[in-house]
């Protein structure tokens, strides 16, 4: 009977994984019905002892109609340590409560952030131009400013200043051969979101601070404080609402930023799967540019990492893993229960995903909620709204046992956008995130 269920589990609770599933919808419906939600550990706990009295009602009547299972532990949800491990149950439940209309999970208790966006303007600002390692990708082409053939990098500035579109250039060259009066095929672009590392290219990005801190209108508009409610609906390992965290203008341009370029969603690893059915691609801040719509983004969702949620050595910068804007478009598009980062207790290991953050820029009109698989939390979002969660534990070294694993729920009707950051500790341009993976 155990080996049935952790080989269903693989189904996630699709048509067919067990007979007897539809009884599970019944006692979720009864205990929803009950308790007025179908969230939380009081849920997990009815739907549980309804189906282990019913189990025992059957077998002691020679039935078999009834659905096998265990004694669990409520938060986080699992069969107890004597029984072994199946997922059959958790993603039946996971089924009901994505398709459950209840609100989501109530806050413990509300609080208010008092952010300070970052000057814009410091009293020295930055160089023109800024030089990265690698290679802007292709398109965005302005070849006009390249026509007249190979040229060194300080013209290849003054040509792309004297061209409003252009964003910066890059170029092709070992290393030994990049050195100063030294000439080169420049490509121009007029985008520059995008930045592939390589050794062998070179690119400089145009700076627009020194012209839009001569308005000075704009620069007392970003700077406003902002005082953003914080819905609290756990204190550890944290999970936090955070109302109007994102205007409608920063989601605007982000939408109109990435969905053009969006590919299908990848795995850890890499590679496509059945588990993750969306579409993404990345979104790159420019550390030298606080006019940019991504980088005041990152920078505001650090902010809050180490303001609120108490994560104080977390720093934004070069290192850290880019904003991965992720968009569910078509019915049934989902991510199934899965962890960012570690979610078994294991010890802290430095450099490792300790927390993460959604932006809700769209969302959907039926179906697409954030619902955490182990422990009942459910979040039905609002546009502008940002989802935090961490599982590093405030004491001890330790991670998270279990409490963040989270779904995306199946997409029902309409389309839903979200910016997905990550965040580790240590994090710099020499050692950043992609010689820490997981």
């Amino acid at each position: 009977m155990l080996a049935a269920l952790s080989s269903a589990c693989l189904g996630y609770g699709d048509a067919g994984s067990h007979p007897a599933e539809d009884r599970v919808a019944a006692a979720s419906s009864r205990c929803a019905e009950k308790l007025g939600t179908a969230t939380g550990a009081p849920w997990y706990e009815c739907v549980v002892d309804e189906l282990l009295e019913e189990q025992t009602a059957a077998k002691e009547s020679n039935s078999q109609h009834f659905f096998p299972i265990v004694p669990h532990d409520p938060m986080p949800l699992k069969p107890r340590k004597q029984y072994m491990q199946a997922d059959l149950l958790k993603n039946l439940l996971r089924n009901f409560t994505c398709d459950h209309d209840d609100g989501g999970s109530q806050p413990h208790r509300s609080i208010t952030w008092e952010y300070e966006p970052p000057d814009p303007c410091p009293t020295t600002l930055p160089p023109p131009f800024a030089y990265n390692r690698g290679f802007l990708p292709a398109g965005a082409d302005l070849p006009e400013l390249g026509a007249s053939g190979p040229m060194t990098e300080a013209r290849a500035m003054k040509a792309c200043e004297a061209e409003p579109q252009c964003a910066g250039f890059t170029y092709s060259s070992p290393k030994a051969m990049r050195y100063k009066g030294s000439k080169h095929v420049m490509h121009f672009k007029s985008a520059s979101k995008q930045i592939t590392d390589s050794d062998d290219w070179h690119t400089w990005v145009r700076s627009r601070s020194a012209q839009l801190c001569n308005d000075a209108e704009l620069v007392a508009e970003m700077r406003k404080p902002q005082r953003l409610r914080v819905d609290v609906l756990r204190e550890e390992p944290p999970v936090y609402l955070v109302h109007d965290f994102a205007s409608d203008a920063e989601c605007d341009y982000m939408l109109n930023l990435t969905i053009p370029d969006m590919t299908p969603s990848v795995v850890s690893g890499g590679g496509t799967s059945r588990a993750r059915q969306s579409w993404s691609v990345n979104m790159y801040p420019d550390w030298y540019d606080e006019f940019n719509v991504v980088t005041r983004m990152s920078r505001r969702k650090f902010a809050f990492a180490r303001d609120v949620a108490g994560y104080e050595e977390l720093a934004e910068g070069p290192g850290q893993e880019p904003i991965n804007a992720v968009y569910y478009k078509d019915w049934d598009d989902q991510y199934r229960p899965h962890c960012d980062g570690e979610c078994n207790g294991g010890p802290y290991r430095r450099g490792q995903r300790i927390a993460s953050s959604l932006t809700y820029c769209s969302v959907a009109d039926v179906g697409g909620y954030t619902a955490f698989t182990k422990s009942g939390l459910k979040v039905q979002p609002k546009v502008r709204q940002m989802l935090f969660f961490g599982y590093k534990l405030k004491e001890g070294d330790k991670m998270d046992n279990g409490l963040t694993e989270h779904t995306g729920c199946p997409l029902r009707e309409g389309r839903k956008w979200i910016a997905t950051m990550w965040y580790r500790e240590g994090m710099t341009a020499e050692n950043g995130w992609e010689k820490n993976r997981m």
